[in-house]
């Protein structure tokens, strides 16, 4: 693309003015502007996760004894039951979440609940591009890996962010993976936000019960229950 600084294009507007004042003092009719045509209307833009706490949820798995906040709690489609994994859907977004919890036959590390996430299919074939990749402690003591990357090889020129948690303690590894996807470059500002809040907001602020003493204690259940 051709740039043309403002010192370079000043003198050609005064030439250029010099040229139609002189045209018209000679007689010659002045060029009629052609009407411009009307401007389409933009886009509408993706729409974003909102920030305020009230329009956030929170869902408790009482099948992996854990909790994470969802934005825009109520509009969320839910299944906890049918699949090994938990599976969430916000369709307004295009966004996704799994939650698994594995309970293994050794001790293992972030590397080797990583390795049983890929055995599992949970990472995408398709090369992604790194955001960020910090290790970290949490949630509660789990060893884990925070993963951000993205794929900018959807079809019709969308872009889908990743957020993914493998995390390992003793002889469980927890995997949570989000994906939230838009429709072009264009959106690139909603998706780094949305993966920010997906990050700080979900992944991170995922929480364990604490552990039953008795078989019949009563699990803690966060509310709203925005589980359909």
């Amino acid at each position: 693309m051709l740039r043309v600084s403002r010192r370079t294009l000043a003198p050609r507007l005064l030439g250029l003015g010099a040229v139609v004042v002189g045209g018209a003092a000679c007689g010659e009719p002045p060029t009629a502007t052609p009407p411009r045509a009307p401007e389409s209307p933009a886009a509408p833009s993706a729409p974003r996760y909102p920030t305020e706490d009230a329009a956030w949820g929170r869902y408790h798995s009482k099948r992996f004894q854990l909790s994470f906040p969802l934005p825009d709690g109520k509009a969320w489609r839910i299944d906890d039951h049918s699949r090994p994994a938990l599976f969430a859907l916000h369709e307004a977004t295009a966004s996704r979440v799994w939650v698994q919890a594995t309970q293994e036959d050794e001790l293992v590390n972030r590397q080797k609940c990583e390795a049983r996430a890929r055995d599992l299919g949970w990472v995408t074939s398709t090369k992604l591009t790194t955001v960020e990749d910090v290790t970290t402690i949490g949630p509660e003591a789990y060893d884990s890996r925070i993963w951000v990357a993205l794929d900018a090889a959807k079809p019709g020129g969308a872009i889908e962010g990743h957020v993914y948690l493998f995390g390992a303690f003793i002889r469980r590894c927890l995997l949570v993976h989000v994906s939230t996807t838009v429709p072009s470059a264009k959106d690139e500002d909603v998706l780094s936000e949305r993966l920010a809040l997906a990050r700080a907001r979900i992944v991170r602020s995922l929480t364990i019960d604490p552990p039953r003493v008795t078989d019949d204690a009563t699990v803690p259940r966060d509310k709203p229950d925005i589980r359909r």
